[in-house]
């Protein structure tokens, strides 16, 4: 095995980067592992050690060096309602299942598949899961709610004063001491159990385990989605490239392994591989890094997580939920586009009121009608021709773009209409990169219903990619081939007989 593919190969350039990176990454995560633990019922050594084990497997194993990997909000909102309709072994084996089917997606090379998901979906459901954290949230605001909401002014102020010290746990220690001394509350986190986690493998209820692979489907899928959009912001910033199918069986690994040692699973996070990225961080050794130091800080100071009130994580969730929405993204993309915007709108208020898989899967099927409305209305253009001094009245159009199932009838009704009145129509096809069986079985019935009003239709600028499948649906026949392959000019100068035909 080379060294650069080896998951232990390591450049010594980049150490100092990489301990600056693993060490501010692991207090940045830190106030957010506990608070995503806690959130999700599964508790704050939950959290802690999920960021632990993904931090350095799913680094480990991953395709993507300088992301680092952890606990996020999308993957609690799912993981919070899960525990509370069917209790925490369910909640791990729904999690254990996700694991497995991220490493099946990355062995059988499906991550790229991922990318399909529209922009705009994204947007929509991060925004859905934003209001979400918040709203679940409530509960443990109403435990102490001016401490709660100091704790967000913290987490929403302190970013102006300075980034270079994370608003997280500036909130965590702030909203901690004032619940100490100022404003004290019964509500805390509680102890927490010392020594390293224990393997168990989950059991569960039968009446459970629809519930749980189908949660288990969603939190992979929205794992991998994550995952991938950390990856390719790592990758504009490192100016390299990941590996999704290696990143996806990474975070299957870290995910299966988390799951079965009493630990939630993670994806890789924006915020804290953004901040690795910027502390210098750029190999594996950073991400490996981030979890030892948690590692370290767990064990030996674990037991001062139980005085921290639930008010503070509480607010710290509410401040990060309001940071998640993205409230220029949305405002810029309904401004440029009606449409995008709708599938955006419509997308965070399924995941907000529904589930995060009809929310997917609605804004995608929404996002894919659009596109067919859109390029339905642009797709024919006709060009004049002077037909000065010729028995004949020749039309010429151009079809702009792939021809597929979604616009084909619609375009080619148009063309059958628009034509009626000529006597040769030369459709242009230099400028459709592609067509699918619906557009050729279209391009057949027009050229049916012009012959049968006795007019021509003669191809121009016909792709080499698309001339097998236009012979195979009797579209052309093997004589029409030479004529339908040149250039639009050639053609028309054919059809008006200014050029020999051989």
């Amino acid at each position: 095995m080379t060294k650069k593919n080896h998951v232990l190969a390591y450049d010594i350039k980049n150490l100092k980067g990489d301990i600056l990176g693993g060490f501010t990454t692991a207090i940045v995560a830190l106030p957010l592992a506990l608070a995503f633990g806690v959130a999700s019922g599964a508790g704050a050594k939950a959290g802690l050690y999920s960021a632990i084990i993904t931090g350095i497997l799913s680094t480990l194993f991953g395709g993507t060096p300088a992301q680092v990997n952890g606990p996020t909000g999308a993957m609690t909102v799912v993981l919070i309602e899960l525990y509370e309709k069917f209790g925490l072994e369910a909640l791990f084996a729904s999690m254990l299942v996700a694991g497995i089917i991220q490493i099946l997606i990355g062995v059988f090379r499906l991550g790229k598949y991922i990318h399909l998901i529209p922009q705009t979906v994204i947007i929509g459901f991060t925004n859905g899961i934003g209001f979400l954290i918040f709203i679940k949230m409530i509960t443990y605001f109403q435990t102490n709610p001016v401490l709660a909401s100091i704790t967000i002014l913290i987490m929403l102020l302190f970013p102006l004063l300075t980034k270079k010290i994370p608003a997280s746990l500036v909130a965590l220690i702030a909203g901690t001491l004032l619940g100490i001394h100022f404003l004290p509350t019964d509500a805390l986190v509680g102890t927490i159990p010392s020594g390293l986690p224990t393997f168990a493998f989950p059991i569960f209820k039968v009446e459970a385990l629809y519930q749980i692979l189908r949660s288990g489907f969603v939190l992979a899928m929205l794992g991998c989605i994550e995952s991938l959009l950390a990856s390719l912001i790592v990758d504009e910033m490192t100016r390299t490239k990941h590996h999704s199918n290696r990143e996806l069986i990474g975070q299957g690994i870290g995910n299966t392994v988390a799951s079965l040692f009493g630990a939630l699973i993670g994806t890789g996070a924006i915020v804290r591989s953004v901040v690795n990225v910027n502390a210098g961080g750029r190999t594996r050794l950073s991400g490996v890094l981030h979890g030892v130091v948690l590692l370290v800080i767990t064990l030996k100071f674990g037991s001062l997580a139980s005085i921290i009130p639930l008010a503070v994580l509480g607010g710290i969730l509410m401040g990060t939920a309001i940071k998640m929405v993205e409230y220029n993204a949305t405002r810029t993309i309904a401004y440029a586009s009606k449409r995008a915007g709708t599938v955006v709108i419509a997308t965070t208020l399924l995941t907000i009121f529904t589930d995060l898989t009809i929310a997917v899967a609605f804004g995608t099927l929404l996002s894919m009608f659009f596109f067919v409305l859109r390029m339905g209305e642009v797709y024919l253009k006709k060009y004049e021709i002077d037909c000065t001094g010729l028995t004949q009245k020749i039309a010429s159009y151009t079809i702009e773009g792939p021809l597929f199932f979604g616009v084909a009838h619609t375009i080619i009704s148009k063309l059958e209409i628009e034509a009626e009145d000529a006597d040769i129509v030369v459709l242009n096809l230099m400028n459709m990169p592609a067509i699918d069986s619906s557009g050729a079985i279209s391009l057949k019935n027009v050229k049916e219903v012009l012959k049968s009003n006795n007019t021509e239709l003669v191809f121009a600028g016909l792709r080499e990619n698309s001339t097998d499948l236009l012979l195979k649906m009797d579209v052309l026949t093997e004589e029409e081939v030479p004529l339908s392959t040149l250039r639009i000019g050639e053609v028309l100068d054919r059809v008006k007989g200014l050029a020999p035909n051989s």
